[in-house]
Formats: C-alpha cells, sequence, structure tokens
C-alpha cells in the first residue's frame, strides 16, 4: 500500500467543523433537525445547540416543506386543530434554543390555546418579532400575561378575523413600547383601526397586505397614526359595507391625507395584478393568507 495512502486522515461527520454542522442543521426542517440529526452523536448532539441556530423559530417553515399531496392536505386539515403537534414544537424548541430566540413564528393555520401562548412568552421572553397564527384562541389574561414578557417587541404580524375572536391590542400597547411595525390581515373595519390608533401609537410602518379594508377604517389609520411613515394596501380589497353617510370617505380623500403625510404608500394596480384577479370575492385570507403571507414589500415582515 502506497505510504500517501495509509497517512490521508479521512475526516469522520462526527468530526465535522461545528460552523459546517450548523449550516447543514440550518437546511433541515424541525423535526429531522431536533429529532433526528441531534441524536447521531454527542458532536452533533453540542452542535444543535448553537445559539446561531435559534436566533429564528419558524414552526411555519416545516409545515410548508410537507408539498400538496393530497394525503397531505388531509393530514395538514387535522392538524389545523391539533393543539398537541403546536404544544409539543414549542417544547421541544425550547429544549434545544434556551431564551435565544429572537424570532418566532407559528404556522399560519396552526392552533394556539392560552397555555400555548403564556408558554412560549416564558420561555422565549427576547422576542422581537412575532407572527402568530390564525387560530390563536386568547383570553384578555393570556394575552396581557405573554405580551408582558415581551417588552423587546418591534414587529407584530397578527391574522385577525370574525371566525377566531379579536386581538386584545391593549395588552400589547401597555407591554411593547418598542413596537415599530405591524402587520394586520383580515377586516379593518374603523372599530379596529380606532383600536390600532388608540393603543398603537407608535407605529411607523403598517401593512395591511391580502386584508380587507374600510376606507373610513384606512383614513383613520392615516391621520391617527402620528409617527406612521409606510402604508402598504397591496393586494387588498374594500369591504363591501352599508354607506354612512356621516363617514363619506373617498380614495381621493385617503389619496390626500397620504400625501398630506408624506407617506410611502404601496399599493397595486388592479387592473393588471394577476394575484388580485386570482383572488375570490368572497375569499377571506384562509388558503390566500397561508400562502401569501410570508411575504411583503416591507422588509421587516418577511420571513
Amino acid at each position: 500500500m502506497d505510504k500517501s495512502d495509509t497517512s490521508r486522515q479521512v475526516t469522520k461527520w462526527e468530526s465535522l467543523d461545528r460552523d459546517i454542522l450548523g449550516l447543514i442543521f440550518s437546511k433541515l426542517s424541525l423535526e429531522d433537525f431536533t429529532m433526528h440529526a441531534s441524536r447521531v452523536c454527542i458532536s452533533w448532539f453540542i452542535a444543535s445547540h448553537n445559539r446561531t441556530l435559534w436566533i429564528t423559530v419558524d414552526l411555519a417553515k416545516a409545515k410548508l416543506q410537507e408539498g400538496l399531496s393530497l394525503k397531505n392536505v388531509f393530514t395538514r386539515m387535522f392538524k389545523f386543530f391539533d393543539i398537541r403537534e403546536t404544544r409539543r414544537s414549542l417544547m421541544t424548541v425550547t429544549k434545544f434554543s434556551s431564551s435565544v430566540p429572537k424570532n418566532l413564528f407559528f404556522d399560519f393555520s396552526s392552533y394556539i390555546e392560552e397555555e400555548d401562548l403564556m408558554f412560549a412568552a416564558a420561555r422565549m421572553p427576547n422576542i422581537e418579532r412575532l407572527a402568530l397564527p390564525r387560530w390563536c384562541f386568547q383570553s384578555k389574561n393570556s394575552f396581557q400575561i405573554a405580551f408582558s414578557q415581551w417588552k423587546n417587541l418591534k414587529t407584530l404580524i397578527i391574522p385577525d378575523d370574525y371566525l377566531t375572536g379579536r386581538f386584545e391590542f391593549q395588552a400589547v400597547g401597555e407591554n411593547c413600547s418598542n413596537l415599530t411595525n405591524l402587520k394586520y390581515l383580515g377586516y379593518l373595519e374603523n372599530k379596529i383601526a380606532k383600536l390600532i390608533v388608540g393603543y398603537l401609537k407608535n407605529i411607523k410602518k403598517l401593512s395591511l397586505r391580502c386584508s380587507f379594508f374600510s376606507r373610513p377604517g384606512l383614513l383613520l389609520l392615516i391621520t391617527g397614526l402620528q409617527k406612521l411613515e409606510i402604508l402598504n394596501i397591496s393586494h387588498s380589497k374594500e369591504l363591501d359595507m352599508i354607506p354612512d353617510h356621516r363617514e363619506v370617505v373617498t380614495m381621493e380623500n385617503i389619496i390626500q391625507a397620504v400625501n398630506e403625510k408624506r407617506l410611502k404608500f404601496i399599493c397595486c394596480w388592479l387592473d393588471n395584478c394577476t394575484v388580485c384577479k386570482s383572488r375570490s370575492r368572497f375569499d377571506t385570507f384562509w388558503s390566500y393568507g397561508s400562502k401569501h403571507w410570508r411575504n411583503d414589500e416591507i422588509n421587516e415582515f418577511q420571513f
């Protein structure tokens, strides 16, 4: 045997540089990463606790990797209301991440109860960017307890509609003074706009992308949020509402208010927008939002 062959060192998997392991682990799904790769050997177990891997906890990413087969569609339908799945994911994540995470993204269609939200807040108190799921059934008390932990919160992404109950803006406003970015997916009525203006006074960047809005509500946000700098209403539609002669607002009024405040105003040309054309008039953000909510023209809302 050639001497050079015997002296050649063969790198073993367990001897891989931890930075390289971290890069590999970051490409895996949450389940493959935590339940399989971390159990290969001591070296991989230690590498799986690398702080850089846990800056962002994306529970939605794993769901998107499932594909669109008929089997997966039915599986996801049952998982929408599988409380144990979300709770199990949160418990697994916190075993590895400790209090490191700064970004926490729930799956759009996951279901979380009061205990889940409070558990996430207690174990991950340093969250700066949070995306909540549609099925987020919470009491005022659970919202208050959770957001009292998230003092560093800067960006909040929330789906909100008639089916899932109303979001407690007061709890956020009273606890999260650093919050400057809000993405709202749902039905922006006048009363919702009043809550946002009343409690979230420091908002600078607001996205209503893929939502429904009333003109009075939209105008109230523009004039009421004194620090507002950027407003995104791309792919949004107007709510069909009974006209109220006390609140006659035209799009010209809205454009005028935008110009007076010198806002960066992001919208799409409805006649030429393929996304809007493909959206049913009666479509909520049930299926639509789950596909598009991870995207936004405002960088702070990108996953």
